[in-house]
This record gives structure tokens, C-alpha cells and sequence, in this order.
């Protein structure tokens, strides 16, 4: 498993297939806390934002990065579907770190805000919601369920305005709706905890339909 965790991780990198998708997160960064003066939580209510779109992308990228062929001796290789789809989000994840980084350190480089231990902590784990609900979009929509590209992206679209717009949906708008309170990162830890913990079993969810999905296709 390690060892195909190396390959896709590499073969990610060098494909550059995660930069649009960064470009993307650290623009919405400058646009939107760029000297924000206003409570540090609001800020990270956008950095979930971004978060969701750039992991949807992402996660869509690096699972159509192996063409059909290549899918097929991979599966070969490892001898689970499930087990080739668990390290894929792995992969994901583990560029999703760099991106909570910045979205933690960006807005209280560039504005002006009280910080605390709590607000870094609430934003880490709201972020982390963002990004596993985001990667479970992006399974839900990659080449392994929605063979076609153009469909596969308007869906996706469609999908991220769904979780934005409608509360019960996905965890997304409650996590913005906590963060934009005006409660303190304290108050806010627990619902907020909640919130990720949920999102990450929708994306245990995802990621077993994603597999059950795929492997009836194939």
C-alpha cells in the first residue's frame, strides 16, 4: 500500500494536475481575507469555502489521473478496489494539509485579528470538514462514476451549490453558519467537532459507493 501511496503521490506531482486547483484556493484567499479586520472565525468561514471547491477539483483530478487501462493493472496490482480508492483519498488528503496551513495562516497575516489557540483549532477542524465533504463530491463525480467529463463537471457544480445552499444536505452550511456566529472558538468547538465527524462519515459513505458504483462498471 505504501508503495502505491508513493507512485500516485509522485505521479500527482509531477503530472502538476493539483496546481489549478491551488491557484484557484490561494486566489480566493487574496480576494476574500485579504485585510479583513473582522472576527478571525468569519474569516475561516470563507476559508471553508474555498476549501470545498479546491478539494472537489482535486480529488477529481488525481482519481481521473489513471486512464482506464492503467486502472485496470493497478487494481491487478493491489487487489482492491476499496483499498486502490482509501489511498487515493490518502493522497488527497495529504495535499489538502499545505492548503489547511495556509487558510489557517493567511488571513491573520494579512488582516488584523484578535488570535487564540481555540480560533486556530475550530478553523483546522472546520477546514477539515470542507475538505472531506469535498472529496467525497469529487469521488461521487470522478471518471469511476461519470464517465463523461463536461457531465461529470456540471455535476459537480451542481453538487457544490446543493451543500452551499441547502442546510440539511451536508454539514457545509452549518459549519459556516457556526463559524459566523458570535459566539467564541469555545462555545463553537463542540457543534463544530460534531460537524467534521459527520463529514467524515459522509465520506466513508462516498467512498463505499464510489467502489460499488465502479466495480459494477467494471
Amino acid at each position: 500500500m505504501s508503495a502505491f501511496y508513493r507512485y500516485l503521490f509522485t505521479s500527482a506531482l509531477l503530472s502538476q494536475r493539483y496546481l489549478p486547483p491551488t491557484l484557484i484556493f490561494l486566489a480566493a484567499m487574496a480576494v476574500g481575507t485579504t485585510s479583513d479586520n473582522g472576527p478571525l472565525q468569519s474569516s475561516y468561514a470563507f476559508c471553508v469555502l474555498a476549501m470545498l471547491v479546491c478539494t472537489t477539483w482535486l480529488t477529481v483530478a488525481i482519481v481521473n489521473h489513471e486512464d482506464p487501462t492503467q486502472r485496470t493493472i493497478t487494481l491487478v496490482m493491489i487487489g482492491s478496489s476499496l483499498r486502490v480508492l482509501a489511498i487515493t483519498v490518502a493522497v488527497v488528503v495529504t495535499w489538502c494539509l499545505p492548503l489547511l496551513v495556509i487558510g489557517l495562516a493567511y488571513p491573520i497575516v494579512t488582516g488584523k485579528h484578535d488570535l487564540s489557540t481555540a480560533d486556530l483549532a475550530v478553523g483546522a477542524v472546520a477546514q477539515l470538514g470542507a475538505a472531506m465533504i469535498g472529496i467525497a463530491i469529487g469521488l461521487l463525480c470522478s471518471r469511476l462514476v461519470i464517465p463523461r467529463v463536461g457531465i461529470s463537471m456540471l455535476t459537480a457544480a451542481a453538487a457544490i451549490l446543493l451543500v452551499l445552499l441547502v442546510r440539511w444536505i451536508s454539514p457545509i452550511r452549518p459549519i459556516m453558519t457556526v463559524l459566523s456566529n458570535e459566539r467564541t472558538a469555545a462555545a463553537n468547538a463542540v457543534p463544530l467537532a460534531l460537524l467534521a465527524a459527520l463529514s467524515l462519515a459522509l465520506l466513508v459513505a462516498a467512498t463505499f459507493a464510489t467502489r460499488g458504483l465502479s466495480d459494477r462498471k467494471d
